[in-house]
């Protein structure tokens, strides 16, 4: 596998998916780079994609407050690619950062055009959403 492949099949929403899954996600990632200061997005933007931090860190603000802090391996943004709802924080690079993007027009796309991909990510969303209606129950 690729080096984009292996970051991909960490993310939760793409780890159970197969290997030719993933080698579709693979052909429209795109590679996207950022300065220290860099807006990468804003609260109440549309949200257009999702991004995977490969070397670098951001940070998650909402409302002005700083909420989370996200570095190589995390991701933010994977909504943005099942929905079309606003984005709820801003992110901003702490340094200069390297990340994979998927955009939701592209994995929409696929999506419409593999139905067995659609129906996998059904899957491993079910899944997910599963293992935190556990959690929640237990908490």
């Amino acid at each position: 596998m690729t080096a984009t492949m292996d970051a991909l099949a960490a993310v939760p929403m793409f780890r159970d998916l197969p290997k030719k899954s993933l080698e579709r996600i693979e052909k429209f990632a795109r590679q996207r780079s950022f300065q220290a200061g860099d807006v990468i997005f804003k609260e109440g933007e549309e949200g257009v994609g999702f991004f995977l931090v490969d070397k670098g860190t951001v940070s998650v603000l909402r409302g002005g407050t700083e909420i989370a802090k996200v570095s190589a391996g995390g991701f933010f943004g994977e909504m943005a690619l099942l929905d079309n709802h606003r984005r709820s924080a801003t992110v901003k690079a702490d340094t200069a950062v390297d990340c994979i993007a998927l955009m939701r027009s592209d994995f929409l796309a696929e999506l419409r055009n593999n139905p067995d991909l659609a129906v996998e990510m059904l899957s491993v969303l079910s899944a997910r959403v599963r293992e935190l209606d556990e959690r929640l129950s237990h908490s």
